[in-house]
């Protein structure tokens, strides 16, 4: 292996500088999806739950107890409860995109590694043999047969690097974007639901509350027509 690796030259350490910065950046986004990693469902039904009954204080501090950008666009527009419907909407949308950055950072760095790796590996090829051919008296035929097969090993073996370390890092890129993808409707959707959910409860308790207003003016009139008849 060592042997092999000397073979390759100064560009396979370029290749595998890139390789190592890609496995650092997977690892790096597998632990943030772990640690942010909630209940959709289950967050969205206890925090409908919660608003519906008007307890604000209480689901603004599960918002606040709870990791990642999803229980942060809640909390945002928990934070602002007496806001018009579209108010809390525009709310909802401008925390959402700051989450996206944060959702996405360094994922893009999978595909410029896997970008760059097999093109290293090609460069790598096309110099050492370059090089092969600016050795005198190659032109007249008169390069050794070991000569002409380490050459051609060195070539091989750059693209082959290139080539076989850029494949699992573009596999890495498309399941890491389209994990964020996911992430980033669910934090959306949590957004949206939630404005609806204060809109709508806000709603209902006006319309209970004007309902309930006649009622007291029927008993209060039933009442007061009880004691003229005394």
């Amino acid at each position: 292996m060592s042997e092999m690796i000397a073979t390759m030259g100064p560009m396979f350490w370029l290749i595998l500088f890139f390789s190592v910065l890609a496995l650092a950046v997977l690892a790096e986004r597998l632990f943030y999806f772990h640690r942010i990693s909630i209940n959709s469902g289950d967050f969205l039904r206890g925090l409908s739950a919660l608003l519906r009954s008007g307890q604000y204080d209480e689901c603004l501090h599960e918002a606040r107890q709870l990791p990642g950008p999803m229980a942060r666009v809640v909390e945002a527009v928990l934070s602002r409860p007496r806001l018009s419907r579209q108010e809390l909407r525009e709310i909802a949308l401008e925390a959402s995109e700051v989450e996206v950055y944060r959702i996405e950072r360094n994922v893009r760095t999978l595909l410029v590694c896997a970008t760059v790796m097999p093109l290293l590996g090609v460069l790598g090829t096309m110099l050492a043999l370059v090089r092969f051919y600016e050795q005198p008296g190659i032109t007249d035929g008169a390069a050794a047969a070991p000569v002409v097969a380490a050459t051609l090993q060195e070539a091989l073996l750059l693209s082959s690097a290139g080539i076989a370390l850029a494949i699992p890092a573009y596999l890495f890129y498309m399941y890491l974007a389209s994990r964020a993808r996911k992430l980033i409707n669910q934090v959306e959707r949590a957004g949206l639901e939630c404005v609806h959910i204060i809109a709508d409860a806000r709603e209902d308790a006006l319309a209970k509350k004007a309902e309930e207003q006649p009622e007291r003016r029927c008993c209060c009139k039933a009442e007061e027509e009880k004691s003229e008849e005394k």
